[in-house]
């Protein structure tokens, strides 16, 4: 079913942003970082969340907007994903620069990565303690059927499905310590 499938990709995502903040800790203790894996991350998020996770989601919304809402309450969190995919770009670009070698103070990126795990789990948090169970309570079978319809899976999850591209094999090691 959808709502566990979204669930089981929040906790994906739930797990890498805990590696960011990890991360993130080291940067203020001063103690060196992957940043490639940081980047690895946020590729991830940017290719994969974007393009099969939140698409998945906004066909919710949309749904539940147009049959249950009465005042507008999904709307916005179709123009939430659309932000968060902005400061995912923003974010990766400063990652960019770190591997290029571009002068950019710890400080400065320490905080882009804060802000950027923050408002990721706040979404994340969001969607589990307010959205999901809300559509869970208030979907019929023929809703469940009428989205079905309209919903085309993504292909396989290149770091959560049964096989892990190459291209995120570090960061699966990485994962499954």
């Amino acid at each position: 079913m959808m709502l566990e499938s979204i669930h089981t990709e929040h906790g994906y995502i739930n797990r890498l942003l805990n590696i960011l903040k990890q991360k993130l800790v080291a940067i203020q203790n001063g103690q060196p970082v992957n940043y490639s894996l940081i980047k690895d991350i946020v590729e991830y998020l940017q290719k994969h969340a974007e393009c099969c996770h939140h698409p998945k989601e906004d066909l919710l919304y949309r749904y539940y907007q147009s049959h249950y809402a009465s005042c507008g309450e999904m709307q916005s969190l179709e123009a939430e994903h659309k932000e968060l995919a902005k400061l995912t770009h923003e974010f990766a670009d400063a990652v960019d620069m770190i591997l290029m070698d571009a002068v950019i103070p710890l400080d400065v990126f320490a905080e882009k990565l804060n802000t950027f795990v923050a408002r990721q789990k706040a979404h994340l948090e969001f969607e589990e303690k307010h959205v999901l169970p809300l559509i869970r309570k208030t979907f019929t079978a023929e809703d469940w059927i009428a989205v079905s319809a309209e919903y085309q899976e993504c292909d396989c999850d290149p770091l959560f499905g049964d096989k892990v591209s190459e291209r995120y094999r570090n960061l699966a090691e990485r994962l499954s310590v």
